[in-house]
């Protein structure tokens, strides 16, 4: 149990006014956020994080999320994130999370798929060659369904997005949260007041730098169900998503 519990880091969080949403709830962007932050801290205590490889020129890119909630951290909630290794091959680390308060309650999971690259080649690099790993990997439960395989979208007015100064990363490329923020830029505020996102899934495909324009293309597939797709302004995508919103109660 012990070595088991070494490999389940745990981090607790509380939601601060200024970082509610409209709704008063933690927004889905934060919560990619704790994602990216807990997924880091956990991969420095291995001394495979950004310290240690960005040495090497080497630096780790989320590849897929798939975020599934049944509700969400409300103002001054304390809430508390999991996150633990499921498995891993020579070019890809599945890392799972969950999401809960203090008294045990879930509010939902994710699950997120990891690759590393040559900051300077921006070619794979080998994670079978990563000290820890092997004997971190965790038989935790993640009941959420793997994310899958976006469609490329259908639309035929797509929006417009020159990409800014404030949406470029340390890697230089568009940060993987601002991805996420403007597709849900994509929908009014009375769909969020009505509804919230009971599963959101992004697949990243190809950089984006800045200064290029960015098309966003949007597609109904049901009442609740959406597709949205990213190209640059060669027509090559650059991510896709896919959101799926229940009735608040």
């Amino acid at each position: 149990m012990e070595n088991e519990q070494k490999k389940i880091a745990t981090y607790t969080f509380d939601l601060e006014p200024a970082e509610g949403n409209a709704q008063q709830e933690i927004p889905l962007t934060l919560l990619a956020k704790r994602i990216l932050e807990t997924a880091t801290y956990h991969a420095e205590n291995w001394g495979v994080g950004y310290s240690t490889l960005i040495k090497k020129n080497h630096a780790w890119v989320l590849a897929r999320l798939a975020i599934e909630m049944t509700s969400y951290p409300g103002i001054y909630d304390k809430y508390t994130v999991e996150t633990w290794i499921e498995g891993y091959n020579k070019h890809f680390s599945a890392r799972n999370f969950c999401f809960s308060n203090p008294n045990g309650k879930i509010f939902g999971y994710a699950r997120s798929i990891w690759s590393v690259i040559d900051i300077q080649s921006r070619t794979s690099v080998d994670i079978t060659t990563f000290r820890h790993i092997e004997n971190n990997v965790s038989d935790k439960e993640c009941p959420i369904a793997p994310q899958s395989k976006i469609k490329p979208v259908k639309d035929e007015n797509p929006s417009i997005y020159p990409v800014r100064y404030s949406d470029i990363d340390i890697n230089r490329h568009v940060n993987s949260v601002k991805y996420i923020e403007h597709m849900l830029d994509n929908f009014p505020m009375e769909t969020y007041d009505k509804q919230m996102i009971r599963r959101f899934e992004i697949n990243y495909i190809n950089e984006a730098r800045y200064g290029c324009n960015l098309n966003f293309y949007r597609e109904q597939l049901s009442e609740s169900n959406y597709t949205m797709e990213i190209r640059n302004e060669n027509g090559e995508p650059v991510c896709r998503g896919k959101i799926i919103f229940t009735e608040r109660k």
